[in-house]
């Protein structure tokens, strides 16, 4: 989903890189690390082994005409991109305890039920003119 950087504090980007910085550049709740290239398993992320077959098969694939990510893609690997939450779900509280880096999936969940809400009555159902549903 684009975010439309109108809705946050005008110096977000630092805020980002702040809050990145105190975790260690790692997602507070599961810990991988920010540009870690991996697959996601039931059990975790297992790395991409730089010396073996996977790196064999992202070289036919750039060999193919596939870009580096594409040929990550392809393979179904990941570069995780770390982002910044608001805990509160609350875009103008930005203290810092407030604030946590987490990867995209666990942001993802962590904002699941919002989302739902979102994809079900549309972005402007808890607006003030919005009619409630009986």
């Amino acid at each position: 989903m684009p975010c439309n950087y109108k809705d946050y504090h005008p110096k977000w980007t630092l805020i980002v890189r702040l809050i990145k910085k105190r975790e260690g550049n790692c997602c507070k709740f599961c810990g991988v690390a920010n540009g870690f290239i991996g697959r996601r398993t039931k059990y975790g992320i297992r790395p991409l082994s730089r010396d073996g077959i996977e790196t064999d098969m992202i070289k036919q694939k750039q060999r193919n005409g596939y870009s580096y990510a594409g040929a990550l893609k392809a393979l179904r690997f990941t570069k995780i991109v770390l982002t910044v939450a608001h805990l509160d779900h609350n875009k103008h509280n930005n203290r810092f305890y407030n604030l946590a880096a987490l990867c995209q999936r666990c942001h993802l969940r962590h904002d699941i039920k919002q989302h739902t809400a979102n994809r079900k009555y549309g972005r402007s159902h808890n607006s003030p003119n919005q009619l409630t549903l009986l």
